[in-house]
């Protein structure tokens, strides 16, 4: 089912360079959109500066946070990218070498997006839809199967879930009010 949902997405690239160009520039270059947006929102919002700190320490540890799971489960599971096991349309240039499982691209965008909805939940809704485009574009661009990017948006939805009920309070008064 995996390979199946892969190939029905896979095989629409190269035909339309449209398309194509669009599922390069969500793959690869959205989600740098995304944080410089992310970050652009909590400078110029006129929150306090004690929860600006917190939103920002927040969204941070929840983005690091989750990608160093990712390296985690990478150390314990390998799972080659589609193009080294089958023919496929390879939009992007990535090495043969590097995991697929889970999409780190889809992590990062899903920590954010996560993060903002807990924040601003119709911002939210909008970063959900963005990192659901990042996400189809490593699938449509030849460089993930749908389960690395599914697998991708429960370690993010995790680590923010675990990051949002941890008592923000005492650490910020701890750590940054010092």
């Amino acid at each position: 089912m995996d390979f199946f949902l892969f190939q029905e997405i896979n095989n629409l690239a190269g035909q339309w360079k449209i398309l194509d160009y669009f599922g390069i520039f969500c793959a690869e270059y959205l989600i740098f959109l995304m944080a410089t947006a992310v970050i652009i929102l909590f400078l110029t919002r006129g929150d306090s500066s004690e929860t600006k700190k917190e939103n920002i320490l927040k969204v941070s540890l929840s983005v690091v946070g989750s990608y160093l799971l990712k390296i985690v489960i990478q150390l314990f599971y390998f799972r080659p990218r589609p193009f080294v096991d089958h023919e496929v349309v390879k939009l992007i240039d990535k090495s043969s070498s590097s995991a697929a499982f889970p999409s780190g691209h889809t992590i990062v965008a899903f920590a954010l997006a996560f993060s903002i909805f807990y924040y601003n939940k119709k911002l939210g809704a909008l970063f959900i839809f963005l990192a659901t485009l990042v996400s189809l574009g490593r699938i449509y661009t030849g460089v993930h199967y749908p389960l690395d990017v599914v697998f991708g948006i429960i370690v993010a939805w995790i680590t923010v879930y675990a990051i949002g009920k941890m008592p923000w309070k005492k650490l910020i008064n701890r750590f940054i009010q010092k």
